[in-house]
């Protein structure tokens, strides 16, 4: 990656984030030594971008920043495309308006020449019969997640004997043609992958979770380091 294009992506994952972000992490997250995190933040602050931290405690963005707009070569277009594609295909109704509604607005922000050049990209993702029927509200999994609440869940495993779980939503996982969603079972005090064509209904607990560092979605994904995961 081009050190420009590194500045750009790093202001990026700083945008947004209410919390500060180590330079640990953000080494992690690119590739890069701490050292270069230090230069790079360094730099940015140099050309005006208001970050304020500091090495050792971590580092955060002024709310009120904004990058410019940014131009997409016509690979990157075509990768939006065709995620938007199989999203749609793959997902529910809701994501996949959503997922048009996106390609919409990208349209009309491109230049007459791009614009041409994106309709007539032949990358196509159409619906499948490979694809696993649920009857679970994939949206209402989604907002779940995002808004940590905790679900009672209804659930079959691979045998067809149901249980019942108190879990922790941490992300929704697509290994085609099955969906599953990571989350914290407080049974098995461990994370669980359950199959959304095995879930017979989630609700919420009324209860909102917080993470912590054992049970966090980061944690997690240090442990897959050494372990394929885990299945129900």
């Amino acid at each position: 990656m081009r050190r420009a294009d590194r500045l750009f992506q790093i202001v990026s994952y700083l945008q947004g984030r209410r919390m500060a972000i180590t330079a640990q992490d953000i080494a992690d997250e690119f590739d890069i030594s701490v050292r270069t995190v230090y230069r790079d933040i360094q730099d940015l602050i140099t050309t005006g971008v208001p970050i304020s931290g500091e090495a050792g405690v971590g580092y955060i963005l002024d709310k009120s920043y904004y990058l410019p707009p940014m131009s997409l070569d016509m690979d990157e277009l075509e990768a939006l495309m065709l995620g938007a594609a199989m999203v749609s295909s793959w997902t529910d109704g809701a994501m996949g308006a959503s997922a048009k509604s996106l390609i919409l607005k990208i349209k009309n922000v491109l230049s007459a020449e791009d614009r041409e050049a994106f309709s007539g990209t032949a990358l196509f993702a159409p619906p499948s019969r490979a694809k696993l029927p649920w009857t679970i509200d994939f949206s209402f999994l989604r907002h779940a997640v995002r808004q940590k609440h905790k679900l009672a869940l209804d659930y079959a495993d691979e045998e067809g004997r149901a249980t019942l779980r108190v879990v922790r939503p941490l992300s929704l996982v697509f290994i085609g043609p099955v969906w599953m969603m990571l989350a914290w079972c407080e049974m098995r005090k461990d994370f669980r992958h359950f199959r959304l064509d095995r879930m017979r209904r989630a609700t919420p607990t009324g209860d909102v979770f917080i993470d912590t560092p054992e049970t966090s979605l980061k944690c997690y994904l240090d442990r897959m380091n050494y372990c394929d995961g885990l299945k129900d």
